[in-house]
C-alpha cells in the first residue's frame, strides 16, 4: 500500500524545468513550472545543484507554498524569501562573485517535500546539462562596412549555438545619422526593420518596410531568444547602399565571373544554376578544394561537388549546380574556397533554378 500511495504522488505531480534555458544563472533556477493533477497540497521546494568534478555548488530551499490543480510557477514571495546556500569551491565562488555558473556538467536536483513532514517526498526530478560558452552569433550578409547597390537586401546569418529548440531571432535595422556610430544608432534612433518570432537564420526584406535609400548608411543586429530570456545576440554591423561600386553593376564583357575577392567582401550575389568567379593561382596546376555549406538549413549537407584543377595563371571557374539536388531554389549558400596560398575565402550566393 505505501508503493502504491508513492507511485501515486509521483505521478500526480511534475516539476517542468528547461536546464539550456533556466539552468545557466543562479536567478534562472526558480524558472521551473510546477503540474499537480491532484488536489490543493502545502510544499516546499528544494533545488540542489551539483559539477561533475566540484561536486556540490548551491543548495536553495524554499518556504512553504500551495499547488493548485494545473500548472504552478513558484510565487514570487516565495522566490524572494527563500534560503540559498554556496558551497565554497572554486564553482561556487564563481557564482557567487558573477551569479552564473561557469563552464562544467551539471545536474539539478528538484524535490519537492510535503509542509507537514520533510519526511514526505511528493516527487523528486533531476535534469542534466553541459554548460559551454556560446559562440558568436556571426551576421553574414550583408557584410560588415560593406557598399550594397540592394535596397531591399536578404540578411543572413550563422545560426545561434548551441542550438536549442524553440530559439527565435529578432532583427532589428536603423538608419546611421550623421556623427553617429553604429552602436548608438541602434539603441536610439526609430528601427527601419523590427522583425520579431524568425525561425531561420535569415530573413527577406520585409515587405512593410521602406526601401533602403542610395547613399545613406545603415546598423544591424540579430538577437536570438527563447521566451523572454535572450540567449545570444550578435556584434551591431554596419553597411552603406551604394551603387556605383557594387559588384551588380559588373558590365557584360566580364561574362558573369566575377572575382572572389571581391565576391568575399560579402556583397549581393544570385546564382541561377551556375556559380562563376575567377581566381588567380601563381603556382604551378593543383587542386582546389572548397566546400559549400547552406546557410538556410544548415542541417542539409551539400554533397557532389564537382572537382576544381586550377592552372598556372588566371582561372575563370564554372560550377553547374542545377542538376545537383543539394541545391534548393532562394536558399543561401556559402563556399570556402582555400587558396592555393593557404588563404581562404567566403563566397556567399543564392541559389536560383535556372528558368
Amino acid at each position: 500500500m505505501l508503493v502504491s500511495g508513492s507511485l501515486c504522488s509521483f505521478a500526480q505531480v511534475n516539476v517542468l524545468f528547461v536546464p539550456e534555458i533556466y539552468g545557466t544563472s543562479m536567478n534562472g533556477l526558480m524558472n521551473a513550472t510546477i503540474f499537480n493533477s491532484g488536489p490543493r497540497k502545502d510544499v516546499r521546494l528544494t533545488i540542489a545543484i551539483s559539477e561533475q568534478k566540484a561536486g556540490k555548488v548551491l543548495k536553495i530551499q524554499t518556504a512553504p507554498f500551495t499547488l493548485i490543480q494545473g500548472n504552478n510557477i513558484i510565487p514570487s514571495a516565495v522566490v524572494k524569501s527563500a534560503q540559498i546556500a554556496i558551497n565554497t569551491n572554486n564553482v561556487g565562488n564563481y557564482l557567487r562573485k558573477n551569479q552564473y555558473f561557469p563552464q562544467g556538467e551539471y545536474e539539478y536536483l528538484f524535490v519537492i517535500i510535503s509542509a507537514s513532514s520533510s519526511e514526505e517526498v511528493i516527487v523528486d526530478q533531476t535534469f542534466n546539462h553541459d554548460i559551454t560558452p556560446p559562440a558568436p552569433l556571426d551576421l553574414i550578409e550583408p557584410y560588415n562596412e560593406d557598399q550594397i547597390c540592394e535596397k531591399r537586401p536578404l540578411m543572413t546569418w550563422q545560426p545561434s549555438i548551441p542550438q536549442i529548440p524553440g530559439t527565435l531571432y529578432e532583427l532589428l535595422l536603423v538608419e546611421i545619422k550623421e556623427k553617429q556610430n553604429a552602436i548608438e544608432a541602434l539603441n536610439y534612433n526609430l528601427p527601419i526593420v523590427n522583425q520579431k518570432g524568425i525561425t531561420a537564420n535569415i530573413l527577406m526584406y520585409p515587405p512593410v518596410s521602406k526601401d533602403l535609400i542610395e547613399g545613406k548608411k545603415y546598423a544591424w543586429q540579430v538577437t536570438a531568444y527563447k521566451d523572454q530570456t535572450i540567449i545570444n545576440r550578435s556584434d551591431v554591423w554596419q553597411f552603406k547602399i551604394d551603387c556605383k561600386d557594387s559588384i551588380s553593376n559588373i558590365p557584360e564583357s566580364d561574362l558573369g565571373y566575377r572575382d572572389i575577392e571581391d565576391l568575399s567582401k560579402g556583397n549581393y550575389y544570385v546564382a541561377e544554376g551556375l556559380v562563376k568567379f575567377a581566381i588567380v593561382n601563381p603556382y604551378n596546376q593543383q587542386k582546389l578544394k572548397y566546400e559549400i555549406t547552406c546557410i538556410t538549413n544548415p542541417g542539409n549537407k551539400v554533397r557532389n561537388l564537382p572537382r576544381i584543377t586550377l592552372k598556372k595563371g588566371q582561372n575563370k571557374i564554372k560550377l553547374d549546380f542545377s542538376h545537383n539536388f543539394s541545391f534548393k531554389d532562394g536558399n543561401s549558400y556559402i563556399m570556402k574556397a582555400y587558396l592555393p596560398n593557404g588563404t581562404a575565402r567566403s563566397l556567399r550566393f543564392i541559389y536560383k533554378d535556372l528558368e
